[in-house]
């Protein structure tokens, strides 16, 4: 555990030096992970780094802004846990979620709809963090029920239970943006009684959260705290609280699920 007033932070990454920087009260660098926060960079095997910061004695870790993880690393990926794991998801900050949820005052929605597209290269997390909006605002897992591909667009349709045995459908379409800079853009529905909609640009750098009820519309005020920022104020926290984070569990979960619905697309 961290010891004193400041987390140690151990990290070379820009962003999260800057992160540190901006919670004086709070932490500082620190030139080893051992009991020190540790932020792993998302690019590459970053299950590997998460493994290491284990090892190393971390106190916690975030892991920045992680990739698609493939299928063969995180089939045989294991995780036996006994520090926080704080994950920086641009597409689904835990702010946002936590916001857009609170809005809906504990309404469900009767469908969800998801829509992703990006680069071949990105398209595969876009859509990963599209999931993880559908399971948080249906409240439970979600099971893939069928999927189709045409060309240069991908179709699934999900559901999850709800009470009294019923199931709340969800739909996820991916396109594949042409073009080396081609950013992600995201934008999903949760319609019902209560409408939530978002949308996220990560190329413009635009965020948009908004809850629709029948005494009228909530736009959610635009933040301004870095995704680092946010991630690392996280981490501390969990770390000098020793309360559990979802983060990992839910980033694995949502992982999985999209290599089903990209396994079923290949198999159309």
């Amino acid at each position: 555990m961290p010891q004193g007033p400041h987390a140690g932070v151990f990290t070379r990454l820009p962003a999260y030096v800057a992160a540190a920087a901006g919670l004086p009260a709070s932490a500082r660098l620190a030139d080893d992970m051992c009991g020190a926060v540790a932020v792993i960079p998302g690019s590459g095997n970053w299950w590997a780094g998460l493994l290491d910061a284990r090892d190393g004695g971390a106190a916690a870790v975030v892991i920045a802004d992680p990739g698609a993880l493939p299928r063969e690393v995180f089939a045989a990926g294991t995780w036996s846990g006994g520090i926080p794991v704080v994950v920086e998801r641009p597409g689904l900050r835990a702010d946002m979620v936590a916001d857009a949820v609170r809005a809906r005052r504990g309404t469900l929605p009767r469908v969800v709809t998801v829509e992703c597209a990006a680069s071949a290269a990105l398209l595969g997390a876009v859509i990963r963090d599209g999931l993880g909006w559908a399971r948080s605002l249906a409240g439970s897992p979600l099971t893939l029920r069928a999927g189709v591909a045409a060309a240069q667009g991908t179709m699934a349709l999900l559901d999850s239970p709800v009470a009294g045995g019923s199931r709340l459908s969800s739909t996820v379409v991916g396109a594949v943006l042409e073009g080396p800079a081609a950013g992600g853009l995201l934008q999903v529905l949760a319609l019902g009684e209560v409408r939530t909609e978002v949308a996220i640009d990560h190329a413009a750098g635009r965020v948009k959260l908004e809850t629709s009820t029948a005494e009228g519309a909530l736009r959610a005020p635009e933040r301004y705290e870095a995704p680092a920022r946010l991630a690392l104020r996280r981490a501390i926290e969990a770390a000098s609280s020793g309360r559990e984070v979802a983060d990992l569990p839910e980033l694995l979960e949502d992982q999985w699920l999209a290599h089903d619905v990209a396994s079923a697309w290949a198999a159309q």
